[in-house]
């Protein structure tokens, strides 16, 4: 729940910045946050299952738990069998977020946008101001409780320095989802050319018209615009792209390898964990959490950059997926190896002693081709 409060906060500025116009704001706002909690739970879910083994284990390390059931014959594998048992668990649930939550959030998502466009549009001509958009002036005013706004006088500039003025009785206020340019659809109104001369030439009656364009009066798009709408099912079925045809085929592909190769991942998690939360020795380390952060969100950036090169077409879709989870697989076996069967160092500690080495290399280093860096460093001693 801490992961997810703290991954929704940047998106919450985003969200306050389109409702700010809305004529229901508190509505809006809970619908679209709720519609977005199954994108953000496939984030939180591996990073909090990451945390919290690498917490646990690093409790149990600092209490000198985990140095007693060493003794007493437990094996590290036996301890990680229950982060075994929840991760399992947790593929699963990712696989139904992922598959089917977070599309039709998506989705959803989008729908509550389009309508609060619409709404804050609405919202600044029911205000019975004047607004500018593009090379047209509008003003409308309406009336409480009733459908619609008008009446409705709008302003325009043409080109070559003549007007038109358009009145009209009421109208409709629609948003074209391509370009989030205002359409307003008129009834009952009248139409007037002003001349550069300032001479006003005829008049035209109208039952119906739109200004900027024509839309229909209809319900946001169907579902399925691209391939993180769909469903993994749907995903599954259009790996020809035959299902979706307005869908690239690499894209389609890419996606569903990507959802596949993130529940995987949390398989992994475990043997990630376990290792990096070990602490042995009189001072213990905590860069386990740091360590263990930073390599999930570098493992996420890097699936998320090979799935764009798989749906971009540059290589297969699965080419930037597995072969990156067949390294990772691989040097995760390693490590926890290393520290389940070798009893060796954790692993921190040996980068930590790792880099120790460096450092005296490269001072004895600069010792053999400065021997007056050695009288320094002794006299540096001596003083401290």
């Amino acid at each position: 729940m801490f992961a997810l409060c703290v991954l929704l906060l940047e998106r919450l500025l985003r969200i306050f910045e389109i409702v700010s116009s809305s004529t229901h704001p508190a509505g809006d706002a809970t619908q679209m946050v709720v519609n977005l909690l199954p994108h953000y739970l496939g984030i939180a879910i591996p990073m909090a299952l990451m945390l919290g083994t690498i917490m646990t284990i690093d409790r149990v390390s600092r209490s000198s738990e985990l140095s007693a059931a060493f003794g007493a014959g437990v094996s590290l594998f036996h301890m990680t069998k229950p982060f075994i048992l929840i991760s399992i668990i947790m593929v699963g649930f990712t696989l139904f977020i992922e598959g089917y939550m977070q599309p039709i959030g998506r989705y959803g998502y989008r729908e509550v946008v389009h309508s609060v466009q619409q709404q804050s549009f609405a919202a600044v001509l029911r205000e019975g101001q004047f607004t500018k958009v593009g090379n047209r002036t509008f003003f409308a005013s309406s009336k409480p409780n009733t459908e619609g706004i008008g009446p409705i006088f709008i302003y325009e500039i043409l080109n070559d320095g003549g007007l038109n003025i358009t009145t009209a009785l009421k109208g409709d206020l629609v948003v074209l989802e391509e370009t989030g340019n205002p359409v307003l659809q008129l009834s009952e109104g009248n139409g007037f050319r002003v001349t550069p001369e300032k001479t006003v030439r005829g008049k035209l009656g109208f039952s119906s018209s739109a200004v900027t364009g024509t839309v229909e009066n209809a319900r946001f798009r169907a579902r399925g615009n691209d391939e993180r709408e769909l469903t993994s099912t749907e995903l599954f079925k259009n790996r020809t792209g035959k299902v979706y045809p307005d869908i690239s085929e690499n894209a389609n592909n890419a996606a569903l390898h990507l959802r596949i190769a993130r529940a995987y991942m949390l398989l992994l998690l475990p043997f990630i964990a376990v290792p990096f939360g070990i602490n042995y020795g009189r001072n213990p380390s905590s860069a386990g959490i740091f360590v263990g952060v930073v390599t999930l969100l570098m493992l996420q950036k890097a699936l998320e950059f090979g799935q764009s090169l798989g749906a971009k077409g540059t290589i297969p879709p699965w080419a930037g997926i597995w072969p990156l989870m067949a390294c990772v697989t691989v040097g995760v076996f390693f490590i926890y190896r290393n520290s389940a069967y070798k009893m060796g160092q954790p692993p921190l500690a040996v980068i930590a002693i790792f880099i120790a080495d460096i450092v005296k290399d490269i001072r004895k280093a600069m010792v053999a081709i400065n021997p007056f860096a050695k009288t320094v460093s002794v006299k540096a001693k001596t003083h401290s």
